[in-house]
């Protein structure tokens, strides 16, 4: 009997991420492959949960919907800044993405989209946000527990 991905499994992996259009996002081609600890926030939870019950040595193909990858885009992530909350001397740049302290002492990344006179406007959506996803990956290994 062969060995499944579970929910706290150790598995050894090589991925390709795409979007749909075919633009390559992210690998891991190397023969050695990837640890990942599932169950540890080491990848998005959505495209972990992608990878429970699939088998050991077999190479797989998933099309994963936007709303199952990395959600879709939400409008109110998007968000008009005062100007004044960045330092006088900040340099600004569209398509720039810079990191924001939340109240609990964590950061998250936004994409300035637009800088107006007394407003800059930042998305705070997950830069994958509204994508469908491939999803190209072999199980090398499942570690025992």
């Amino acid at each position: 009997m062969s060995k499944t991905v579970q929910a706290n499994s150790r598995i050894r992996w090589r991925y390709q991420l795409f979007l749909a259009d075919g633009h390559r996002v992210e690998s891991n081609e190397e023969p050695p492959g990837d640890i990942l600890q599932l169950g540890q926030g080491e990848i998005h939870p959505n495209l972990e949960n992608a990878l429970l019950g699939l088998p050991e040595g077999e190479k797989t193909r998933l099309i994963i919907l936007a709303d199952q990858a990395f959600g879709l885009t939400d409008p109110d992530a998007i968000q008009q800044l005062p100007r004044n909350r960045f330092p006088e001397d900040f340099a600004f740049s569209a398509g720039q993405i810079i990191s924001f302290a939340i109240p609990s002492g964590d950061e998250i990344p936004g994409e300035i989209l637009e800088i107006g006179a007394e407003t800059v406007t930042v998305d705070f959506n997950h830069p994958l946000a509204g994508h469908n996803i491939n999803l190209e990956l072999e199980i090398l290994e499942i570690y025992p527990a």
